[in-house]
């Protein structure tokens, strides 16, 4: 057999090596794109989110052909929501939590984006979820950029949503990812407030939405092809997909693996960045990830230590000290 024919039944193998992947992919459904899109790259996918209450606009018949449309490509379907909150505000909580599971939906989920929900509407939202066995997920976040949290808020809001035992918290992003949680007015990544989040509670708990593709490439670069990610448009589906394999140039060389290191979330945090970039030192390091410099400092201190990085001077400034991943032989 020759090393083409090898290298091609590698190659097919992608899609099988993608559905053991931990992270947690939702695409989110606004009833603009056709379902058939997902046929081809629906393993890409683990569940999706059909937008607000927009499902509901269709005819039960229609909405129910959507949904098993879904679950025929092996995908989990999960309201938005909003929907929940306006049920919530009308009195019609519990009606609408049976609405939802006669639809079909399997997976739920709870937000507070508008409204402040009452302790008793998740108990009773948790209840409901465990009770018919759905998997169900809580976000945490405003969607109104004028009464937006604070990072104290967030964590604390993130903690009480820990206690309902969702199968993943969804950090607030909205659609268009700016302006919202951790992301500013321009879109960018607020790396503080990710650092302080993924530093207070595990990673693989936390899923952030992700609407701009150059955010997806951001989180991945610096957090690993296994983060977890919602909000991605189905025409997005195919390029995030190639960024966690690392097929394209902004993630080539990420590892599929985020291999056995086993230290704090910052010194990981620390150690993603150092090995996806070229020529790192601490400066950079401190403005990529928020961290103090003494944090930033001592991860350094203890990558080295462990073999998992190394140091060499700038050829170009010998007092200058780069970092970089230490390869195998």
């Amino acid at each position: 057999m020759d090393g083409n024919h090898l290298f091609c039944e590698d190659i097919a193998q992608i899609p099988k090596t993608m559905e053991k992947r931990k992270a947690v992919t939702m695409v989110i459904d606004r009833l603009s794109y056709d379902p058939s899109l997902l046929d081809d790259i629906g393993v890409y996918a683990t569940y999706v989110k059909m937008g607000w209450g927009l499902s509901f606009l269709l005819q039960e018949k229609v909405l129910a052909n959507r949904i098993n449309r879904y679950k025929g490509l092996g995908l989990g379907v999960s309201n938005g929501g909003t929907f929940l909150e306006k049920c919530y505000l009308m009195g019609k909580f519990d009606d609408a939590l049976e609405r939802l599971y006669r639809a079909g939906f399997s997976w739920l989920e709870l937000s507070e984006g508008i409204t402040n929900l009452p302790r008793k509407y998740k108990k009773s939202f948790t209840d409901f979820a465990n009770s018919k066995g759905l998997n169900f997920v809580m976000e945490v976040g405003r969607k109104n950029q004028g009464s937006q949290l604070s990072l104290t808020e967030t964590l604390e809001e993130i903690s009480q949503a820990m206690e309902y035992g969702p199968s993943k918290i969804i950090i607030e992003g909205r659609e268009t990812g700016v302006g919202v949680e951790i992301y500013d007015m321009e879109g960018n990544i607020k790396w503080d407030w990710v650092q302080e989040i993924i530093s207070n509670y595990p990673i693989d708990m936390i899923m952030f939405e992700a609407p701009q593709e150059r955010q997806q490439v951001e989180l991945i670069t610096h957090l690993g092809p296994d983060i977890n990610l919602g909000n991605i448009s189905m025409s997005s589906l195919a390029a995030l997909a190639s960024q966690r394999l690392g097929l394209r140039g902004d993630t080539f060389g990420i590892e599929i693996s985020t291999g056995n290191l086993s230290a704090s979330p910052a010194t990981k945090f620390v150690y993603h960045v150092i090995k996806n970039s070229i020529s790192t030192d601490q400066t950079l390091i401190m403005k990529i990830t928020g961290l103090e410099r003494r944090t930033v400092q001592n991860s350094i201190k203890e990558l080295m230590e462990n073999g998992w990085i190394v140091e060499r001077s700038d050829p170009r400034d010998m007092r200058r000290k780069i970092y970089a991943q230490k390869r195998k032989p």
